[in-house]
């Protein structure tokens, strides 16, 4: 099922997706697979009549590029063949699902060709054959060597993303199973966290007679087992976050480009600009793109416009769009 065929829900009752939400959708979706291009940064500038709402779809567009993505079992098998011993996994059985430890990866003494995680489970010692891999276990956060955790996976937390009824209907079991390897930051939203929470929580969407939120598809804090990306304040003095400078940033204003754009300096961006925003900010950032223009980026709008055209989705009245690299 594509989130194109999500209803939104309105004083009117349940209505087709509205034009600029699906547009929101398709520029995350764009820009998670070509944020970086001959380790070139993409940079895109949104003009939009205003910006409540909207650089949330744009991380729900690249989540669901995520959730969507066939991962190959044999990318999933590399994954555990590079756990080493101590490293610490989420096992899922028919009971429960809780903490473990790698204790090794062996050849299985009974089938040819197939490895045995061996795991300690509280006391016991466990094996797992290679094909329950994909069932049975879920890789942390703190186990990726390019992702420093300043949090701890709690006893407390939910595991995964297959107790979530809403995603349930857009994606197969198998797809969210198989997401649960490869947590990690997916994007960084940068704006008011309080205003952003709250708008992640209000009930928006609807499919085959479930209501879903934003927060369905955005995992941005510790309440999970699985991250996919960061939330940061706009209003941040010092930041403490671990950065990856492939990871896209979506600025949700133009205030919050121009408070924290220094800490991003190397990310591939996207910038809402809201035209009810104040015209002093809006030169500011007009001035900032001239500069990086000047200094030999070069405009790539047409090529947004024809992966636009590709997926049959069209630039919303109201609506301007300049990309860079």
């Amino acid at each position: 099922m594509s989130i194109k065929n999500l209803q939104v829900i309105s004083k009117r009752g349940y209505q087709p997706l509205p034009d600029w939400i699906n547009f929101g959708f398709e520029i995350g979706a764009y820009l998670s697979e070509n944020a970086l291009k001959r380790k070139e940064p993409l940079n895109i500038i949104l003009s939009i009549p205003y910006d409540d709402f909207f650089s949330l779809f744009i991380a729900v567009g690249i989540a669901d590029k995520t959730f969507s993505k066939n991962k190959q079992l044999r990318s999933i098998r590399k994954t555990i063949l590079n756990l080493i011993p101590g490293s610490r996994i989420i096992y899922k059985d028919d009971i429960s699902s809780r903490k473990a430890s790698v204790i090794s990866i062996e050849e299985s003494p009974v089938f040819e060709n197939e490895m045995i995680l061996k795991i300690k489970d509280g006391k016991i010692e466990r094996g797992i054959p290679e094909k329950q891999w994909i069932d049975r276990v879920i890789i942390l956060d703190e186990e990726f060597d390019e992702i420093k955790r300043t949090r701890k996976v709690s006893e407390n937390q939910n595991i995964g993303l297959n107790n979530n009824e809403f995603l349930k209907k857009l994606y197969t079991s198998r797809q969210l199973y198989k997401v649960g390897f490869y947590p990690g930051d997916k994007f960084y939203i940068v704006g008011n966290n309080n205003n952003l929470f709250s708008l992640m929580n209000e009930k928006v969407f609807f499919y085959e007679k479930v209501i879903g939120r934003i927060s369905d598809f955005l995992y941005l804090d510790n309440k999970n087992s699985f991250t996919n990306g960061k939330l940061i304040s706009s209003q941040l003095k010092k930041n403490e976050h671990e950065i990856m400078e492939e990871v896209p940033v979506i600025y949700s204003n133009l205030n919050s480009y121009m408070k924290q754009v220094k800490n991003f300096n190397k990310n591939p961006k996207i910038i809402v600009a809201s035209r009810t925003d104040n015209e002093s900010r809006l030169h500011e950032v007009k001035e900032d793109i001239k500069r990086e223009l000047l200094d030999g980026k070069k405009i790539v709008t047409t090529e947004l416009i024809e992966y636009l055209e590709q997926t049959e989705v069209n630039i919303p009245a109201g609506i301007e769009v300049l990309a860079w690299r």
